[in-house]
């Protein structure tokens, strides 16, 4: 994402394109559904923890760069202090993204929530998102274009520090309300990476593997060649 994690673009990518699937036309509707039983964009969720369920995390191997735990210190420190404008940018993240959940219908309808990082040109301010950390629905429906996609621009002013935070698993770092009491709600995750990452693959064929890919594939090939070699005779 940017200059998020200077890695060659690698992780960067990854953790673009994971974001941008769930929150595709069709993976909203679940984590709409989820968030209606458990509002996991209140202030007692945290967006690292959030990251964790939606399986919003990168898990590529970047040449001994722990790309995973940046992501997560990002999420659980540098973003839950940053504020631009006056406003934190921990709070606009999460004011847009209820936005895109309470919209699902009607003439601002969203459809699908795009995910980019731009290199901001002042070091010295914080992450925010562009223009400047909305929170409120008049300034986030002007994210909102005509086909329905809201589109979330993270300006990056600089790039992480090598400074990594553990990835949260079911049981620890959970989210808790005032009183200590546990909030998370069955199913924990909601996606994991693989879900949301592009299908493997097959050298021999360019198709996803399994079923339908190059087993299928492969399967269909020799039925063809025994059809031929039938005709043949």
């Amino acid at each position: 994402m940017g200059s998020l994690i200077p890695i060659g673009g690698g992780a960067d990518g990854e953790i673009q394109n994971l974001l941008n699937t769930a929150f595709n036309a069709s993976n909203i509707k679940i984590v709409r559904t989820k968030v209606a039983s458990e509002n996991l964009l209140d202030s007692d969720h945290h967006l690292h923890r959030i990251a964790y369920r939606l399986g919003t995390y990168p898990i590529g191997n970047y040449a001994g760069d722990d790309a995973k735990g940046k992501w997560f210190y990002f999420l659980k420190h540098i973003l839950k202090t940053a504020r631009y404008n006056g406003v934190s940018t921990t709070d606009s993240i999460k004011n847009i993204l209820a936005y895109a959940m309470r919209h699902a219908t009607g003439p601002d309808k969203v459809v699908r929530v795009v995910f980019r990082a731009i290199e901001g040109t002042d070091a010295s301010r914080d992450h925010y998102v562009a223009p400047d950390n909305p929170t409120a629905d008049p300034g986030i429906a002007g994210l909102v274009d005509t086909t329905g996609t809201l589109s979330v621009v993270l300006v990056c002013p600089r790039s992480l520090p090598d400074q990594s935070s553990p990835v949260p698993d079911q049981k620890s770092d959970v989210d808790v309300d005032s009183h200590g009491h546990i909030i998370e709600k069955p199913p924990i995750k909601i996606f994991t990476p693989q879900d949301l990452s592009p299908p493997t693959l097959s050298p021999t064929t360019r198709r996803p593997k399994g079923k339908g890919g190059y087993k299928a594939t492969a399967k269909k090939g020799k039925a063809k060649k025994a059809t031929k070699a039938r005709k043949r005779r």
